[in-house]
């Protein structure tokens, strides 16, 4: 899309490429009712545009390619809300929330729960950083990085039955709300399934 070659590209159209991407991609991934599918897809086609547009630095230029955009598997606001919707789906199979009061923090011994506890904990530099540098792309690479990590430790850490599950019920918790609060400093819907 480019101005002084004469390929300009209306938003109103955009969105609706995105959102039609989004639809055909949710469908394929699952079956749900069709007014779930165009909302889920609505929320993606969306949040893709968005994020593609925050996670570019203030000075840099703006290249949009819709593979990317719409990745569930990349550097994408799919791929960011397909964690928290995991983090939802995690929770609801649990049937539970974590006691906090029981939890022992001795039991964060795996790599993974260690890297993303570091993660979770540098939520709030992230932000101030974004507000002192007026710079929201900031915002943009915590939410991968933190959906990386989060994908990372549910690879290779079992939550439900484990004999940590207390402490790992926790951590998928605290990822949920803190991707949501970032998708939401964003202006991107958090869904809970996808």
């Amino acid at each position: 899309m480019s101005t002084r070659r004469g390929r300009v590209v209306y938003l109103d159209d955009l969105i609706e490429e995105a959102v039609g991407r989004a639809y055909a991609e949710v469908t394929k991934r699952r079956e749900l009712e069709e007014e779930r599918a165009r909302f889920i897809a609505e929320k993606v086609g969306t949040g893709a545009i968005r994020y593609n547009i925050i996670k570019v630095k203030p000075e840099k230029a703006i290249t949009f390619r819709w593979e990317e955009a719409l990745n569930f598997e990349g550097e994408s606001a799919p791929f960011i809300q397909y964690a928290h919707a995991r983090c939802c789906s995690i929770m609801k199979k649990a049937g539970k929330r974590a006691d906090i009061s029981k939890i022992n923090f001795s039991k964060y011994s795996h790599p993974q729960e260690t890297a993303l506890i570091k993660m979770l904990a540098s939520f709030e530099g992230t932000v101030n950083k974004c507000r002192e540098e007026f710079n929201p792309s900031f915002i943009a690479e915590y939410a991968y990085r933190l959906a990386s990590s989060f994908n990372n430790f549910y690879r290779d850490c079992q939550v439900v039955g484990s004999e940590n599950e207390n402490e790992r019920i926790a951590l998928v918790h605290a990822t949920k709300e803190i991707l949501k609060n970032a998708l939401n400093l964003m202006g991107i819907e958090a869904l809970e399934e996808m």
